[in-house]
């Protein structure tokens, strides 16, 4: 009985393994369709010929020196096409003319029409000393003119010249009013109140005095003595000394200091005190004329 099952047993395995081992053939068959086995039927999708050649592996590379585009290759081009028309932008509403200014105006001609020195005549109708002329007196002797140099005069230490400041004048300083105006007289120098003192003025046409102090010129014109002294001219009133304008043809030795040098004609004269000088020589020394000037 063991016998038997053993014998049994044996041969079933035996079956088995015959079994599994044609399983694998089978299904290979199967899937291959195994035209040989008469595989006509439903699942039987041919195969590939196994003859057919797998893929080569030594297919080359991409060729390393292929070349790239060539760099000559024209761009694509816009033949004829048209330039676009600028925006034409506002501000505040307005068209593109910014401050009133013509953006298509053409380029302007900075010199067109321009001429510098048209019409200009910097000389014309000037003439400097116009209507200005030099008279001399008719009742003395002509003297012509002789430049010389102007030295001011100072007659002496209790003389001063105009716009002279003094702080306090001597006790014996003459008072006296002329035209609401008070003056102080002092040693042939008019003086004017001023802030804190006194300041010299020139001397005021009619002022009388009694005196001259000394140094006083003597000049004849005509058949009139004129005195002169610190840029006065006095007449005698048989009174005393009355200051008048300078007459014309007097001649004098010294101007003042404070003297103005004014060109006239191409002349130099000297002004002061609304008096005009000419330098002239007289004897052979320098002196000045009175003249009248227009």
């Amino acid at each position: 009985m063991k016998t038997s099952f053993h014998i049994g047993f044996s041969l079933s395995v035996f079956i088995l393994m015959l079994v599994a081992v044609s399983l694998p053939q089978q299904s290979l068959a199967q899937r291959f369709g195994h035209s040989n086995f008469g595989g006509g039927g439903g699942g039987g999708r041919s195969a590939p010929a196994p003859s057919r050649p797998a893929p080569s592996f030594s297919r080359p590379a991409p060729a390393p020196s292929r070349p790239a585009a060539a760099p000559s290759r024209p761009a694509p081009t816009v033949v004829n096409r048209p330039t676009e028309a600028p925006v034409n932008r506002s501000i505040n509403g307005g068209a593109s003319n910014f401050s009133n200014h013509d953006l298509n105006r053409a380029p302007a001609n900075v010199h067109e029409n321009v001429t510098v020195h048209q019409n200009v005549d910097v000389h014309r109708n000037v003439n400097v000393h116009e209507n200005v002329n030099v008279y001399h007196s008719h009742n003395q002797p002509y003297h012509p003119y002789a430049y010389h140099p102007y030295h001011p005069y100072y007659w002496g230490h209790n003389w001063h010249p105009l716009g002279f400041f003094i702080a306090s004048l001597a006790a014996d300083a003459y008072l006296f009013s002329l035209a609401n105006q008070q003056y102080y007289y002092d040693n042939g120098v008019y003086y004017e109140p001023s802030s804190g003192g006194y300041s010299v003025v020139p001397a005021p046409i009619g002022a009388m005095v009694s005196s001259l102090p000394p140094g006083y010129e003597t000049t004849m014109v005509g058949n009139d003595y004129y005195y002169y002294y610190g840029g006065a001219f006095y007449i005698n009133t048989g009174n005393g000394y009355q200051v008048v304008q300078g007459p014309f043809g007097a001649v004098v030795t010294q101007i003042p200091d404070g003297a103005q040098q004014q060109t006239i004609n191409g002349q130099d004269y000297l002004v002061y005190n609304n008096t005009y000088y000419q330098p002239i020589s007289q004897d052979g020394q320098d002196a000045y004329e009175v003249v009248q000037v227009n």
